[in-house]
This record gives structure tokens, sequence and C-alpha cells, in this order.
């Protein structure tokens, strides 16, 4: 389940991030996720046959696939004064992208997890690789850095 509001950590063997910690104007640079889809469902497999000569079909049992995560936010820069701008502002997103990938990097061939806890529900986990390739755009003329990458659960169950 997508929830925006909770804190969200990515462990993994090339470090540890966390999503949404603080508030926005705390003064402390954040990752801040502004959507994530594939939490509210797996992807399905929803094998079916034609019916052999005539019409309709046969419909098989129906099985969860692996669930595949996208999360796309901003890098705040706050710790120099927000709105920032210049260059401390670009090195700070240059080195937030720089761990952000790294620890991307290191679940392609080692396994990561990915951990929130929903407002009102227990803790959840997911066991997770990198799937879908970081990319970190520059926004609000260089006041913040947009990102995007994927996941993937082999066990869509949390």
């Amino acid at each position: 389940m997508a929830d925006l509001t909770c804190t969200y950590v990515l462990s993994t063997p090339g470090g540890t991030i966390t999503f949404n910690s603080g508030t926005l104007k705390d003064g402390t640079d954040k990752y801040w996720i502004q959507n994530i889809t594939g939490l509210d469902s797996p992807s399905l497999r929803t094998p079916t046959d034609n019916v052999p000569y005539g019409d309709g079909g046969i419909v098989h049992n129906f099985w969860m696939g692996p669930r595949h995560v996208v999360l796309e936010g901003v890098l705040v820069t706050e710790s120099i004064g927000f709105p920032s701008l210049g260059p401390e502002c670009i090195q700070l997103q240059n080195e937030m992208e720089d761990a952000l990938r790294l620890a991307l990097e290191s679940i392609l061939r080692a396994d990561g997890t990915l951990a929130w806890t929903p407002s009102g529900l227990g803790a959840r986990s997911l066991t997770v690789r990198y799937e879908q390739g970081l990319d970190c755009v520059a926004i609000e003329s260089f006041a913040l850095k947009q990102f995007t990458f994927g996941l993937i659960a082999a066990n869509p169950s949390f």
C-alpha cells in the first residue's frame, strides 16, 4: 500500500537511504517521495487458452507475479536555505544523487530491503533488487532535482 506520508527506508549493501524523513522546511536535506506505483498490487499472471475448435476460452488458475515498485520524488537541499540555488545546492544534489546511485547499484546482484509503516497499519517490508534505472533531472531553476527509479520484489507479499 502506497502511503506518501510515512517514512520509507531502503537498506542496501551500498548504504541506507531514508525517504520522507522529517518535515519539509526543517532545514535538513532529504529524499522526498512524491509518487509510488506498484505497492497497491503486484503484477498478475493470468494464463488463458483459447478453446480448441470452439468459441470461448479456458481460464487457468491465476497467480501473483513479482511486485514492480517505482518511486518518484525530489532531492531537497534545505541545509543551505530553501529555496537553495547556486553551486552549493548543485554539489549537495550531486552528492545525494551519487549516494542513491551507489545504494541502488549495490542491489543489482544482491538483495536490499524496502521498509515502511503505513499510517494506522503494521510495518511492511519487501526484499528488493534494482530494476529500473535511476533518472535525475534538475527542476525549479536547479533548486530541486527530481528522481525516478524502479525496484522489483520477487516475493510479492509484504
